[in-house]
């Protein structure tokens, strides 16, 4: 792999939390594959994997219901092998639940090519970077 498609990737992930804080959710899964997998933490409100287009949108659509639209902040975006690795802070609040959410997410995008095949999202950083097989990358 080349250093320019690593770049790619990275300008592709940023573009992407661009879209999706601007509500452009057909955006993002444009750049999916059709049988992407989304991985969430066992300690996530929703728990699991979700498969292809209509499991993603689901699970989108859960978080939706509960804290309304879902805006991230990432704090850092590097690249490790074939992954995206965003250390994003996420927020949102419902409008009719009035239920609130604050909280800082890894997330993992997993590349074949230009399309994210997997993101795996994590609530410890350490857990997110060993799971890569990265060991001793300190927070910068």
């Amino acid at each position: 792999m080349t250093g320019e498609r690593t770049d790619e990737r990275v300008e592709l992930v940023k573009r992407g939390y661009e879209a999706w804080n601007k509500g452009d959710r057909s955006w993002v899964l444009e750049h999916m594959s059709p049988d992407v997998e989304w991985i969430t933490p066992p300690e996530d409100p929703d728990p699991g994997t979700y498969r292809g287009y209509e499991g993603v949108e689901r699970f989108w659509s859960q978080w939706r219901a509960a804290v309304g639209q879902l805006n991230f902040a990432p704090q850092e975006v590097f690249e490790v092998g074939d992954n995206v690795v965003v250390d994003a802070l996420r927020s949102g609040r419902g409008e009719h639940s009035g239920l609130e959410v604050s909280d800082r997410v890894i997330q993992v995008f997993t590349f074949e090519g230009d399309r994210c095949v997997r993101v795996h999202e994590y609530y410890d950083r350490d857990t997110a970077l060993r799971d890569l097989g990265v060991q001793g990358l300190a927070e910068q």
